[in-house]
């Protein structure tokens, strides 16, 4: 067999060196997801990992080698096959969680990988049976990363087959080739699994720390701290403040559920108005507050259409106060001006908007009375 990049002894180099270096990363990955989240789908995959870096640096080893006894052979069947199944319980145990048939399973599938791996011909039929048992097994678990692990699965499958046609047939070393090239791509597929599922752990812990569960809005402490960053930079910003009326009535006559679905439907309508001009948050119980940084818009006007909607769309109605940051204003007391301005649209009489500026003498006399 020619000696080239792709084939031959140069070739088992190059995809075993490549292999390795997809190993370390994969590995470096799941072991640091295991230390901060204690997972045991995390250990089966380091493991998985761990296990196919050893295989790949023995098949190193013996690419140096002038003859390649039965011994390799039973190596390169036993860490495949192993790596395969330990890889497709790793992402099992990501999406579905550890149960004891979930482990008695594993233990069976590995016992059988290490009987069939004396045998070339068994072990190429149980590394197809695997592909089958692993899709009906795990595909169903899978939302987004479907598609994504058909292909790993099948490049496994594809990888299995072509070593099949190069150990019993003459069809040359490109047969080699793919069977590295496949094997490799199955790797490749499964690192883009886990990375999809670092980043939507990633995203989801970022929405807790800075979304109220509810409403999907942005919480207090990030909504104060925007305000205080655009402040402190000197924007020149509004903040509108929305307070939803007898909600505590709500609450104790229709119900607790009735009263989220009120919060959840004046919510709706405060992320439709404030896309593409600010952002909104929930303040805390019935109170949810907006920031608005685009110049261009009328705020009274926003606000109003707001209040209008609420009124229309849901079953209560908001009270509602704004201001704008006027020279000297901290992020305080511009929160603070707004909420002033919600208290006069409430104590005048419900449903109704204020703007802090333009209240007179007798409105600001009701916020020290």
């Amino acid at each position: 067999m020619a000696n080239t990049i792709l084939t031959g002894a140069t070739g088992e180099v190059y995809y075993a060196s490549l292999t390795i270096l997809i190993m370390l990363l994969m590995l470096f990955l799941s072991i640091r997801l295991l230390i901060s989240r204690q997972k045991r789908a995390y250990l089966t995959l380091s493991l998985c990992m761990a296990f196919s870096l050893l295989g790949q640096i023995l098949l190193l080893g013996a690419s140096f080698m002038v003859a390649q006894g039965r011994g390799i052979s039973i190596a390169h069947n036993l860490v495949n096959t192993t790596s395969f199944i330990l890889a497709n319980i790793g992402v099992y145990q990501l999406y579905g969680g550890t149960t004891k048939k979930v482990s008695k399973t594993s233990y069976i599938l590995l016992g059988i990988a290490a009987l069939v791996s004396f045998f070339p011909l068994a072990s190429g039929i149980y590394a197809i049976f695997l592909v089958g048992f692993a899709f009906f097994a795990i595909r169903p678990l899978l939302d987004d990363g479907a598609t994504k692990y058909q292909i790993g699965n099948g490049m496994y499958a594809l990888a299995t087959l072509a070593h099949f046609f190069e150990r019993y047939t003459s069809l040359g070393a490109g047969i080699a080739a793919a069977d590295n090239l496949f094997r490799i791509s199955f790797f490749v597929v499964l690192f883009l699994i886990i990375l999809d599922k670092v980043l939507s752990l990633m995203e989801s812990s970022y929405n807790k720390s800075t979304r109220d569960p509810l409403t999907g809005l942005y919480n207090r402490f990030y909504f104060y701290t925007t305000v205080s960053f655009l402040v402190a930079d000197g924007n020149p910003i509004s903040v509108v403040f929305f307070d939803l009326d007898n909600f505590k009535k709500l609450n104790d006559t229709r119900g607790h559920a009735e009263g989220d679905r009120a919060l959840k439907a004046v919510a709706s309508i405060l992320k439709e108005e404030s896309e593409e001009v600010g952002i909104a948050g929930r303040y805390g119980g019935e109170e949810m507050v907006m920031l608005i940084d685009d110049l261009s818009i009328n705020v009274a006007d926003l606000a109003e259409r707001i209040r209008a909607r609420i009124e229309e769309e849901t079953s209560v109605t908001a009270s509602i106060g704004y201001a704008s940051l006027a020279e000297g204003d901290s992020s305080d007391s511009l929160i603070t001006h707004a909420d002033k301005a919600m208290y006069v649209s409430k104590k005048s009489g419900k449903n109704r908007v204020h703007g802090y500026s333009t209240l007179s003498e007798e409105q600001l006399a009701m916020l020290v009375s």
